[in-house]
């Protein structure tokens, strides 16, 4: 079982890195790239929030469709209801969170393959709800999604939402604040309880922890922050489709989370981001796709089965049998 200590020089590296993200607006006068920037932070908000799960030995297919949870959620609080973006935020992983404890109270009664059906059928359902419910704008999706309002601060200090950059931070915060309340999660006793559950179940039940209700805990925190990012992507983008929060959704973050290494906490977050970015070099080439996902899926199993996140430890190795190579000739 893995130790619950904290790797403090990690979280100096993460803190760098933040403090990198932190400086870019200042020195990118892009605002393509922010955009991507900002895309690929609300992908590492579901990836990393999936990677919780996965943690228990649970394989989830809905992810998307609680993320869709959230985004209708939060764009019906603050279109229909005039309630502030700042309520209706926490209100969508709530709401998402309180619906996957439903669900998953039922659907854990079974586990492995079964369950990730189970949660196949029920993400392809909320998708057909999004399609055929007039109220959620149905197949022609929800238009005009208000941005967040303004923050006042002190000495006369407004920050509206008007253009990217106040966005692009906004995404920066939650994204860090999530990571970090996941990743404590996760190295906590609760995470190493978590841990041990995937590793063998039954040993856990014999020991008398209740495995069914600590998956069921893992899979409501997972679900509010879908949620979360569900909020994110429809204030940001204005608009809300439901096709947009389909099986190949959930699919394609649950490919994200395998390529970037399924093994630790960064592992999702480098997926998220190398696998948003590097799509969007190859625009011109959309169609090939799901044949650059292929490729690159066949490349992890057989070459990097860590995931894209032991690249540089593999690369450092091959640095260091070449050198001993070169130096006994």
């Amino acid at each position: 079982m893995r130790s619950s200590k904290v790797d403090w020089k990690k979280l100096a590296t993460y803190g760098v890195l933040l403090a990198l993200m932190l400086t870019i607006p200042l020195f990118v006068k892009n605002l393509y790239v922010l955009h991507i920037l900002m895309v690929a932070g609300i992908w590492i908000i579901l990836t990393v929030s999936l990677h919780l799960l996965f943690t228990t030995g649970v394989l989830s297919l809905a992810h998307a469709a609680f993320m869709g949870i959230g985004a209708y959620c939060s764009a019906i609080l603050t279109m229909k209801l005039g309630w502030s973006f700042w309520i209706a935020l926490p209100m969508s992983g709530i709401i998402s969170a309180a619906i996957a404890a439903l669900a998953g109270s039922i659907f854990l009664r079974v586990k492995g393959l079964l369950f990730a059906v189970i949660t196949f059928a029920f993400g392809e359902a909320v998708r057909l709800v999004f399609s055929n419910w007039p109220g959620l704008g149905g197949d022609a999706g929800l238009t005009r999604i208000p941005a967040p309002d303004p923050i006042s601060f002190p000495f006369d200090v407004t920050v509206t939402f008007v253009g990217k950059m106040p966005y692009y931070y906004l995404v920066l915060i939650i994204v860090a604040v999530s990571v970090l309340i996941l990743y404590r999660i996760e190295k906590s006793r609760l995470g190493m309880v978590f841990t041990y559950i995937e590793e063998n179940d039954a040993l856990a039940e014999s020991a008398g922890i209740n495995v069914q209700g600590y998956r069921l805990l893992s899979f409501g925190i997972t679900c509010f922050f879908a949620g979360i990012g569900g909020s994110l992507y429809g204030h940001y983008h204005s608009y809300l489709a439901p096709d947009e929060f389909g099986v190949w959704t959930s699919a394609l973050i649950f490919l994200l989370c395998v390529i970037g290494g399924p093994s630790s906490i960064m592992g999702p977050v480098v997926g998220a981001f190398v696998l948003t970015i590097i799509p969007e070099l190859l625009r011109g080439a959309k169609a090939y796709a799901p044949l650059f996902y292929a490729v690159v899926i066949l490349l992890i199993v057989f070459v990097l089965p860590e995931g894209l996140v032991s690249l540089p430890k593999r690369l450092r190795k091959w640095a260091q049998k070449s050198r001993k190579s070169l130096e006994s000739r």
